[in-house]
C-alpha cells in the first residue's frame, strides 16, 4: 500500500515571520481623457474613459494624451542596413494622398517583385484589402489619374505636377468643376503649373491637348473658371523657352544657342517689330537665323527645323528675316 500523505503545510511569509505587516500600495491612477475632450479630426465629443486613448465613435479616429513618438526604428545590430523608416510620402496626385494599402486585384507579386504564394492571393482576394473610395472621391481619383498619365507622356516634374493637382483640389472644393469637363479642368490646371513654374518647360496648350481628352472648349472655358474665380495668372511663353530642348534634339553648338537669344531680345527692344506672332514660331526663325549668322560647318534644314518646331517651312523662312536684320547684336 501507498504510504498517506500529509497536508503540506503553508510557508510562511517573511514578513509574518518579523512581525511587520505589510502594506499594500495603490497603483498610480493611469491617464485618462479630459471630460469635454473632442475629436482633433471631427470636433465630435468624446466620451471620459479610464484608458490611455479613446476612440471616436464618428471617424475612429484614436484620441490620446500622450504624445506622439517620431522617433525611427531601432537597430539592434550592425547587420541591420535598412534605411527605410515609414512608407509613401504624403502627395496629392493620389485620391487618398498616398495613405492607402489597397492591394491590386490582379496582383501576383508584392512591392518588391516576389511571387505571391497561393494563401497570400486568397488572402488578398477579400475586400478588406482593396481600396476602398468615398463616391465623392471617385471622380477626383480619375483626375488625378488623368494628371499623372498626361505628365508622364510630356515629362512634367513631380513638382509641377502637385501644383496641378493642388489646384484641382481647390477647384473642386470651391464647386467651379460641377457640370462641367473634368478633362477640361486637368488640362487647365496643367497649364497654369507649367506657366507659373521656375523651369523653363517648353510645354504649350499645344501639346497638353495633343495628349488630354479635353476639347479646345473645354479647356478654354475651364481656364477662364480658374482666371475668374481662383485669381489664377497664366503669363504667356516666351520663344527662349523653346530654344534649350530644340538645340539638345539638333545637337546645335551652345553659340548658336546664345545668338538666337540676343536675336530674340533686340527684336523685343525694337519697338517697330511685328506682334502678334506665336512665340514656338518666332523660336523656329530665330534658330534658323542663327545657324546663318554664326559660322557653323553644317546647320539644320528647314524640314528639320520644321519636325522639331511644329511650324511649317514657308513660316520660318519668312520670319527668318525679320531676324537676322538684328544680326549687329552677335557681331559687337
Amino acid at each position: 500500500m501507498c504510504p498517506q500523505l500529509s497536508p503540506t503545510a503553508p510557508v510562511p511569509n517573511s514578513n509574518h515571520a518579523s512581525g511587520r505587516s505589510t502594506v499594500k500600495t495603490e497603483d498610480p491612477p493611469s491617464p485618462s481623457i479630459d471630460t469635454g475632450q473632442t475629436c482633433p479630426h471631427c470636433n465630435a465629443p468624446v466620451e471620459t474613459v479610464d484608458t490611455p486613448e479613446a476612440v471616436c465613435r464618428h471617424c475612429q479616429t484614436v484620441v490620446t494624451t500622450e504624445p506622439i513618438s517620431t522617433a525611427p526604428r531601432p537597430r539592434y545590430d550592425d547587420t541591420d542596413t535598412e534605411k527605410t523608416r515609414t512608407g509613401s510620402r504624403i502627395t496629392l496626385l493620389y485620391a487618398d494622398r498616398g495613405l492607402g494599402t489597397g492591394i491590386d486585384v490582379g496582383a501576383t507579386t508584392d512591392g518588391d517583385g516576389t511571387a505571391l504564394t497561393a494563401t497570400q492571393r486568397r488572402i488578398f482576394k477579400n475586400k478588406g484589402w482593396k481600396k476602398r473610395l468615398r463616391p465623392q472621391e471617385y471622380r477626383l481619383d480619375y483626375a488625378l489619374g488623368e494628371l499623372r498619365r498626361i505628365g508622364a507622356e510630356l515629362n512634367v516634374p513631380t513638382s509641377e505636377l502637385e501644383s496641378a493637382a493642388r489646384l484641382y483640389r481647390e477647384a473642386l472644393a470651391g464647386g467651379y468643376i460641377n457640370g462641367r469637363s473634368v478633362d477640361g479642368f486637368v488640362a487647365a490646371c496643367l497649364l497654369v503649373a507649367v506657366r507659373q513654374s521656375s523651369l523653363t518647360l517648353p510645354i504649350s496648350i499645344r501639346e497638353i491637348r495633343s495628349v488630354s481628352q479635353a476639347t479646345r472648349e473645354q479647356t478654354r472655358t475651364a481656364r477662364g473658371v480658374l482666371e475668374l474665380h481662383l485669381d489664377v495668372e497664366i503669363p504667356p511663353m516666351r520663344p527662349q523657352d523653346f530654344l534649350p530642348q530644340a538645340t539638345s534634339t539638333l545637337s546645335a553648338p551652345y553659340r548658336v544657342e546664345v545668338c538666337a537669344r540676343k536675336l530674340l531680345d533686340a527684336r523685343r527692344s525694337d519697338g517697330t517689330a511685328t506682334e502678334g506672332v506665336s512665340p514656338r514660331t518666332l523660336a523656329a526663325a530665330a534658330l534658323h537665323a542663327a545657324f546663318c549668322v554664326v559660322d557653323v560647318s553644317r546647320g539644320p534644314t528647314l524640314e528639320e527645323l520644321s519636325e522639331v518646331f511644329d511650324v511649317s517651312k514657308s513660316t520660318i523662312s519668312s520670319r527668318k528675316g525679320d531676324l537676322v536684320q538684328y544680326q549687329v547684336v552677335w557681331d559687337v
